[in-house]
């Protein structure tokens, strides 16, 4: 999609960037253009000085139901678009992998393909008890989403993910929490979102980040060079203490 709307939404406030995405009359699919506003929007949150936390949810009856294939077809170049779309995803997921600031989610409705993606990308994701999630979009057919292959075994486990991903399976609520993807929210899903955000902001910051770090950085990082990363951190944390 080519024109100028906004389709993700930005704003901050007392610590917290609240990022939006809405282009709920087509389930909040990604297109190149949602791709890279979704990216600008985080780039943004984690360069702000006046930014602790960042809050991903969305507006309309499904939180994000997966890439915007139409669009890719409607393409001059549909290959060279499918790629473009890939790289963007694969973007923009980088960025809150390494971001050094928590990441919440909320969720209702479906989060489907890299729907999914942006759940299994927070830290911490609350959804409603009647969300329902689903590895391929469209559904159910076709191949995950760019970025969905690297990021769920890691959340689930490579076996339940197969599972999960060959059974074309939808999920509820229920499975997902019981998998430790998601908290299910009784009642109010953005305050109890914007609750566990701003519990995060403040005086425990600078420690809920270096574990944000050292966490994520454990898939891709020996042992030995994690035991000193932890070690270089603690060090850090008792400087920080004197000061």
């Amino acid at each position: 999609m080519s024109d100028n709307r906004a389709y993700v939404t930005y704003s901050a406030s007392d610590g917290v960037a609240h990022i939006e995405l809405a282009r709920p009359e087509f389930g909040n699919t990604l297109d190149l253009t949602m791709t890279h506003q979704l990216r600008d929007a985080v780039q943004r949150a984690l360069r702000s000085h006046t930014v602790d936390v960042l809050e991903l949810t969305s507006t309309g009856g499904d939180f994000c139901v997966g890439t915007d294939t139409e669009a890719a077809r409607q393409a001059d170049d549909p290959t060279t678009q499918v790629f473009e779309q890939a790289a963007a995803l694969d973007e923009m997921f980088g960025i809150l992998n390494a971001s050094t600031k928590p990441v919440i989610a909320g969720v209702q409705g479906l989060a489907a393909g890299s729907g999914l993606g942006i759940a299994l990308a927070a830290d911490i994701c609350l959804c409603t008890p009647d969300a329902t999630f689903r590895v391929a979009p469209h559904g159910g057919l076709g191949a995950p989403d760019p970025g969905l292959a690297w990021q769920l075994p890691r959340a689930i486990g490579q076996q339940r993910a197969l599972s999960f991903a060959l059974g074309r399976r939808t999920i509820d609520a229920a499975t997902a929490e019981s998998w430790g993807v998601v908290t299910v929210v009784e009642g109010d899903l953005p305050a109890a979102v914007d609750g566990i955000a701003r519990s995060l902001t403040g005086e425990g910051l600078w420690a809920n980040g270096e574990t944000r770090r050292l966490l994520r950085a454990s898939w891709d990082t020996d042992r030995t060079s994690l035991a000193q990363s932890e070690a270089a951190t603690m060090v850090r944390a008792m400087l920080r203490a004197k000061v």
